[in-house]
């Protein structure tokens, strides 16, 4: 009952503005919330925060939210069936505190989300611009990073979440909103109510589904999720980075960073990809020997057919390589 009673506390405070309808960040001026990494992180990361002891400041998932994402209820909605294919490929040169940190490259769903989509493309590739004003994430900062939670930029003009722009005028429409938030690498559109997106962003570092519904989920990280962790360390509960994490060059990959990967990514041969690739599977398979009192006897005996099929499909793979030699 005491958890109870501070759930509710917590999500009713009416001077923070919170809501079980859990609108994130409304990052375009008010606070946002953080989250967890699976069901052991999510209560870990909520203690740490405050949000079981009444001291919980930003938007939080409602009771039931939080029941479903540890497996104690039944989801309210239908998995998403629909197909997300990636197409357009873009790429954000980070610098922390000046200092080139590495990139983060973003796969993003042109099909299902065309508008964001279009949208986004063009601030990273920055060749709009509006009374003089140019459209572009290169050189903004990322003004909101919560551990556990996500890390939030596209603020181009005021730098703190109370600005930016989208190439079709100030704010446009919600797209598809039955597109999940996947776990960690999720990017998605930052707003402050129902079509209110504009162009700032944010990229998940856990399990947040009571934002589902609620924001356009276009996108996720490809390359460079260990650079978005370093980022996600460097922020505060509060959200207030602990040091200056800005874009310094972004744009479509296939314009950089592909044509650079061409010209130096060798062509590893057929029978040396097969070498490896059985070796992998004598490894896993050996891990699975040693854990299977740990594993369920359909699971490990169904794994343990398969992978000997591979074996068996890959030595016949190098048998007739090496004949053909």
């Amino acid at each position: 009952m005491l958890v109870h009673q501070t759930l509710r506390r917590t999500l009713l405070s009416a001077p923070r503005h919170l809501s079980t309808n859990a609108k994130m960040p409304p990052p375009l001026g008010e606070r946002s919330s953080s989250s967890s990494l699976g069901s052991i992180g999510l209560i870990g990361g909520l203690f740490m925060s405050g949000y079981f002891m009444g001291t919980y400041i930003g938007v939080l998932p409602s009771y039931e939210a939080l029941k479903q994402q540890l497996g104690l209820a039944e989801p309210t909605s239908a998995p998403y069936t629909g197909k997300l294919d990636v197409e357009s490929k873009v790429f954000f040169d980070i610098g922390i505190n000046g200092k080139p940190s590495g990139t983060i490259v973003f796969g993003l769903y042109d099909k299902v989300q065309p508008k964001t989509v279009a949208n986004f493309v063009a601030l990273c590739t920055g060749d709009r611009s509006v009374n003089g004003t140019a459209l572009t994430y290169r050189n903004s900062r990322f003004h909101r990073i919560i551990p556990n939670f996500m890390i939030q930029g596209g603020d181009f003009t005021n730098g703190n979440g109370t600005g930016g722009l989208s190439i079709y005028g100030d704010r446009f429409a919600d797209e598809d909103l039955s597109v999940p938030h996947a776990g960690a690498g999720t990017l998605s559109m930052a707003n402050a109510g129902p079509n209110t997106n504009g162009s700032q962003f944010f990229i998940c570092t856990a399990p947040t589904p009571w934002l589902d519904g609620k924001h356009t989920v276009f996108g996720r990280v490809l390359e460079g999720m260990d650079l978005v962790e370093k980022i996600e360390a460097l922020g505060t509960r509060g959200g207030q980075p602990k040091a200056e994490v800005r874009i310094l060059n972004c744009g479509l990959v296939e314009t950089a960073h592909d044509q650079a990967a061409a010209t130096t990514t060798p062509t590893v041969p057929e029978d040396v990809a097969m070498t490896e690739r059985l070796e992998d599977l004598r490894e896993i398979e050996a891990q699975l020997r040693a854990n299977k009192a740990t594993i369920d006897e359909s699971m490990y005996t169904n794994m343990l057919h398969d992978i000997t099929a591979e074996k068996l499909r890959v030595k016949k793979v190098l048998k007739e390589l090496k004949q053909r030699k």
